[in-house]
């Protein structure tokens, strides 16, 4: 057990400091700005005043990199699933190196940030893909360990402004990097290790997810195949649900100081009072991670699809207080944003975990992500009608409007996982522990199918020691 502690303080701690740590980036420009970097685009240079070309080149940095999240998400999910937690480790471990040693000397050849940026974009993703492995080990708190990776990620995005504290106090920006290398070169190595420790146990919970187990029904999707399981209603309905809700997280994110900008302009809002509201806006989004008790308790009481349609009643929420022409509101706007963001991806990842099981989890997230992302691209054009129209109301209602099909969706999901489980049943026995235990490995508790082996052994021989009594 204290082999399983260890390695779930070290997930949560390494997916904090460098899952999420590049989407802080607003801090991280604002650094570069003073640092005067990619000046060298620029006709006149000017102090904190960098100009257009500086500020695009600067800008592409930072879309390269998150790009990079999203297109690398199938490929990190492969290599957790085939090469397991321990060499994925190890592999992101070195992206993390060379992405914030290249961050450190990038100030002597600046050709080199981009790449360095983009290698620990890439070395966060595979982190937090390799959190996700976690929860299995400790079925009883899986609800809460993917909510906490899940939440972690974004908690992430305040190592950038952290840094930035320090860079003001007058730490230097390379020392700042190097320091930060430092503490990869500690974290990721001490997280192999907890790993190690672990791995044998994890490759039996990976062999007891397969199909060709007594004790898992011949219909689970946790024992079919990748190719099988992407056939499923199942897959469709969270495919749908990803690529849809995960492009309005970002587009949340990327639009709001405009909307709230215009928003501002119709109100009469000060100056002083749009960039108080945008500064708490920035502040208060990664303190999503507050959110994971009731997004565990949820899980617990009402169950995965449930928990599904409650996630998109938070994110219609956020989404129509937007659409109302007060500047106070939109704070309250952006707490519900937080909230629904944490629900948004732990509901995603604990569907994709009970459902497919953990051989096939990584797998299944990355291609969620990388449609996610593939879908992002044509948010571009979206804003830049918005921008010359002079308003976003049209585009606030289109993406409000385009969820309302979800809660039907996953409500005939719900309708058809019921009527396979009662149709299951009458198969299974009159024993209501080896039911239940049977249930929860259909869903993708893969030591719960250990106890089901466990439970199964235990009754056949109560029986026999009932029939030689008799």
């Amino acid at each position: 057990m204290g082999s399983h502690s260890f390695v779930a303080v070290m997930s949560m701690s390494t997916v904090f400091l460098f899952s999420g740590t590049v989407f802080g980036w607003g801090a991280m420009l604002s650094m570069l700005e003073q640092e005067n970097f990619f000046s060298d685009v620029c006709e006149e240079v000017v102090p904190d005043k960098p100009c257009d070309a500086q500020v695009a080149a600067l800008n592409n940095a930072f879309t390269v990199a998150s790009s990079a999240v999203s297109l690398v998400a199938f490929g990190a999910g492969w290599l957790v699933d085939n090469a397991g937690p321990t060499k994925s480790v190890i592999v992101a471990g070195i992206l993390n190196l060379v992405g914030y040693i290249g961050m450190a000397i990038s100030k002597q050849n600046e050709g080199i940030f981009t790449p360095a940026l983009t290698a620990a974009a890439v070395g966060g993703s595979l982190t937090m893909f390799i959190g996700y492995q976690v929860p299995f080990l400790l079925p009883s708190k899986f609800a809460l360990l993917i909510a906490i990776n899940s939440c972690l990620f974004d908690a992430g995005t305040l190592n950038f402004p952290i840094l930035k504290v320090f860079y003001g106090a007058g730490v230097g920006f390379s020392t700042l990097f190097w320091l930060y290398a430092v503490v990869a070169m500690i974290m990721f190595p001490l997280f192999a290790v907890a790993w190690n420790m672990n791995e044998a146990e994890m490759k039996q919970i990976m062999a007891s997810g397969g199909g060709d187990d007594d004790a898992t029904p011949t219909d689970a999707l946790t024992s079919k195949p990748l190719g099988q399981q992407v056939k499923t209603f199942e897959f469709v309905c969270i495919f749908i649900y990803s690529v849809v809700q995960v492009p309005r997280s970002n587009l949340y994110m990327g639009t709001v100081p405009l909307v709230n900008a215009k928003i501002a302009g119709a109100s009469g809002a000060s100056d002083s009072t749009l960039t108080m509201v945008n500064t708490l806006t920035e502040f208060i989004i990664p303190f999503g991670f507050l959110a994971v008790p009731p997004i565990e308790m949820s899980i617990h009481k009402m169950g995965i699809i449930n928990t599904v349609q409650l996630t998109t009643i938070i994110g219609i929420s956020y989404n129509a207080i937007q659409l109302i022409p007060s500047l106070g509101l939109q704070l309250v706007g952006t707490v519900i944003f937080a909230i629904w963001r944490a629900f948004l991806f732990s509901i995603i990842s604990a569907y994709n975990g009970e459902t497919f099981g953990v051989r096939t989890m990584g797998r299944i997230m990355g291609i969620g992500f990388f449609f996610s992302g593939v879908a992002n691209i044509f948010l571009d054009p979206v804003v830049a009608a918005s921008v010359d129209m002079g308003t976003f109301d049209p585009m606030l209602i289109g993406f409000l409007v385009i969820c309302l099909p979800l809660p039907p969706l996953f409500y005939a999901l719900n309708k058809k996982m019921t009527s396979a489980e009662s149709a299951r049943e009458p198969l299974r026995g009159p024993s209501m522990q080896r039911t239940r235990s049977l249930a929860l490995a259909s869903r993708g508790g893969s030591l719960a199918l250990l106890r089901a082996r466990s439970l199964e052994a235990s009754s056949q021989q109560t029986g026999s020691q009932e029939l030689r009594m008799n």
